[in-house]
């Protein structure tokens, strides 16, 4: 069987991790162990011996959320397409050759590699089944299958089936929880023997608190938060693992196919000078300075307070009278920052495009953002001044009501809201660290 971890990469995605299989329900076996009585039981114990469990080994997730207890031996790959994320591949030497786990957790309104809000565990369960396979030459018809407990979920799921991939055969798992912000999901494929073998040992603990982000990196993973969840993955990121892991040409092409053509689309931007340029004027001037030179041009500088202006702004057009009034309100917050912290998220993010599409280096790349961060920090004094400045600039720019919860707007609202409640999450980056180049 192809392994199934280096493919992942391509899809902008990762797994979750398996619940820990504590048998909270009952099954036949157990409701009779329960029953019989004390001597059946030492007899029972007696006549047949206790099964010889695999080698096992524990696996940590680098964000120290969860670790997860499988098979000994298996090289593990963290990978984090998303900041709020946490996705290990782990894989199997010759001993076992052709055995993959990949386990992964996320929050409901992020998951990786889906840009909107799964419905149902059932759905979580497709998509990754999609995002590990599609492409692999790997084919499993699933089904369902007892679910043992886990303690603390509201569901658990699991699924097992056939593996096939031109003659040759295997078997393939799958065991999904949902807790109540967040799915979790581990998936095996590889020789009927190891997957067996590795469900023997199979266990997942979640951790106390897990590890507080840190490090420029993580710093530049919350200026691009929102946008990178939006999109189902971080380009950059993705690229980066992608090239780190030897992943294939085609997979490469067709991400940097994309970026080019987003660039080109959105920003006008065909090549490498057309990217540094844009930079630039985003962090010198970008929407922030449109912003307050609109706001000017409908007096609200000189307006005695946001009442004033609504009123002057009687008989204007809804886009008009939002686009000023969330300048205004940016402008009476950060003065001359307003929304600059839209610029400076945005530049982070072009500049990923720009890596993705071969208009500029990794460390150039890396370097520009270095830039944008230490003018964000200079420009607010914490994660919600920065969050709150890009939301009036999402507002402006696409001349919305935050406060209209049907609008595009304030689904970003919501973005950042869960962002922010996530324990050791994004923005537990210190606003404060020290920024430098750790590239």
């Amino acid at each position: 069987m192809r392994r199934v971890v280096k493919k992942l990469t391509a899809f902008l995605a990762a797994m979750a991790a398996l619940g820990l299989l504590t048998a909270c329900g009952s099954s036949k076996e157990a409701e009779e162990a329960e029953t019989a009585k004390p001597s059946e039981i030492e007899e029972a114990a007696e006549s047949e011996p206790q099964e010889e469990l695999p080698a096992a080994a524990e696996y940590t997730s680098a964000d120290g959320m969860y670790k997860v207890t499988l098979l000994e031996g298996l090289e593990q790959t963290d990978l984090q397409f998303q900041s709020n994320s946490s996705m290990m591949g782990l894989d199997a030497g010759t001993d076992r050759q052709g055995f993959s786990a990949v386990c992964l957790g996320s929050p409901k309104t992020s998951v990786p590699g889906n840009p909107a809000q799964m419905e149902s565990l059932e759905d979580y369960a497709d998509h990754v089944a999609a995002l590990a396979l599609d492409g692999t030459g790997i084919s499993v018809d699933w089904t369902d299958t007892e679910a043992e407990a886990y303690e603390g979920a509201q569901k658990c799921l699991a699924r097992e089936g056939t593996a096939r991939s031109g003659a040759a055969s295997g078997k393939a798992y799958g065991y999904y929880i949902e807790t109540g912000d967040s799915y979790y999901a581990v998936m095996l494929v590889g020789n009927d023997g190891d997957v067996e073998d590795a469900r023997k040992v199979m266990k997942l603990e979640l951790l106390e608190g897990g590890a507080a982000a840190s490090g420029t990196k993580a710093f530049f993973k919350g200026m691009t938060a929102v946008l990178d969840t939006v999109n189902g993955a971080s380009v950059i990121e993705t690229v980066k693992t992608l090239e780190d892991m030897g992943g294939a040409e085609s997979d490469l092409a067709v991400i940097s196919s994309q970026a080019v053509q987003t660039l080109a689309d959105s920003w006008g931007v065909e090549d490498a000078a057309g990217l540094m340029e844009m930079a630039d004027w985003l962090m010198n001037e970008g929407h922030n300075k449109d912003a307050l030179d609109y706001l000017n041009e409908f007096g609200g500088t000189n307006a005695a307070d946001r009442a004033a202006l609504e009123a002057s702004l009687e008989g204007e057009d809804d886009e008009t009278r939002y686009s000023v009034l969330m300048a205004y309100d940016a402008w009476t917050a950060y003065g001359d920052a307003a929304i600059s912290a839209w610029d400076l998220s945005r530049l982070c993010t072009i500049m990923g495009f720009g890596y993705a599409a071969g208009y500029c280096t990794y460390e150039e790349a890396m370097d520009k953002s270095l830039e944008a961060a230490k003018k964000a920090q200079e420009s607010f004094g914490s994660w919600e001044d920065f969050n709150q400045s890009y939301l009036y600039g999402y507002a402006y720019w696409m001349g919305e009501n935050l406060e209209d919860p049907e609008s595009s707007a304030a689904e970003r609202v919501g973005i950042l809201d869960n962002l922010t409640a996530q324990t050791n999450g994004v923005f537990s980056a210190d606003w404060n660290m020290e920024l430098k180049k750790e590239w």
